[in-house]
């Protein structure tokens, strides 16, 4: 019974040494058929912005206005940037929202993918209270804006394997976001918009310290191809009014996430 129970164990042992084996013997990343799934820009360790957007209601007297915004951040954990910017109060986050990535491994090191960008807000409010010297206290109140941030990066890499820990992914493509806020006050709703395509260069260095499982750190370059923005005014009237003007949002920085493949 000893030795029954003695070599159902060593056969237990081979069968699992042969499977961890076979799990190493996979090599890094960047094998032909292999899935990879990705949560990129989870840390914008470093990043500088800048828009540039032509003013929709330029000022008598005035065929062109151009607004310029300048921003340089460092940060651990955190993904995009703060709204309320001076110029453009979500659009300075294209480039900053987490987002979650699908590639393929078409052929050994070269993959074909991109990523899905989704952000939107749920609904607020925000409320002043006065209270004058006679007393009494009124409260004005109005609905936060609703904003909307939505983008496609489609893209191709290529895997340069360094070691069984380390790899370099080479990677770049194209990229298109679209970003609205909506503003209702007195029965008046103003919805700002903001389209953005963009040149996407995005290298990582990719660490595998466990099988299937890494952690990615780069620098990642957006080059502003076209974009604009447009600002519409519904009245309670019931007129509607638009102005739109050219835009660009340049992003630079140094980001981290992580991927897992199979």
């Amino acid at each position: 019974m000893i030795r029954r129970l003695t070599g159902v164990a060593a056969g237990l042992g081979v069968l699992l040494a042969a499977s961890l084996a076979r799990a190493q013997a996979r090599g890094p990343l960047g094998q032909r058929g292999e899935f990879i799934v990705s949560a990129d820009r989870l840390f914008p360790l470093f990043s500088y912005t800048h828009v540039s957007q032509d003013n929709v209601f330029p000022m008598a007297g005035i065929s062109k206005q151009v607004a310029v915004y300048n921003q340089t951040a460092i940060s651990l954990l955190w993904g995009s940037s703060a709204p309320g910017d001076a110029i453009a109060p979500l659009q300075t986050s294209f480039f900053t929202v987490p987002r979650v990535g699908f590639d393929y491994v078409l052929f050994p090191n070269v993959t074909v993918g991109g990523d899905i960008v989704v952000f939107f807000t749920l609904g607020g409010n925000n409320s002043t209270d006065t209270t004058p010297v006679a007393g009494g206290t009124v409260t004005a109140s109005n609905d936060n804006p609703s904003s909307f941030v939505f983008g496609v990066a489609p893209r191709a890499g290529y895997v340069l394997a360094l070691s069984d820990l380390f790899s370099l992914w080479l990677r770049g493509g194209l990229s298109y976001y679209v970003a609205t806020s909506k503003t209702t006050n007195a029965g008046t709703t103003v919805t700002s918009s903001t389209n953005q395509g963009a040149l996407d260069l995005d290298p990582q260095l990719v660490i595998t310290p466990i099988p299937h499982l890494g952690i990615t750190a780069g620098l990642t370059a957006d080059i502003p191809l076209a974009g604009g923005h447009s600002q519409e005014t519904d009245l309670n009237t019931g007129l509607s009014r638009t102005n739109s003007a050219s835009s660009s949002v340049f992003f630079f920085g140094a980001t981290a996430g992580l991927l897992g493949y199979f």
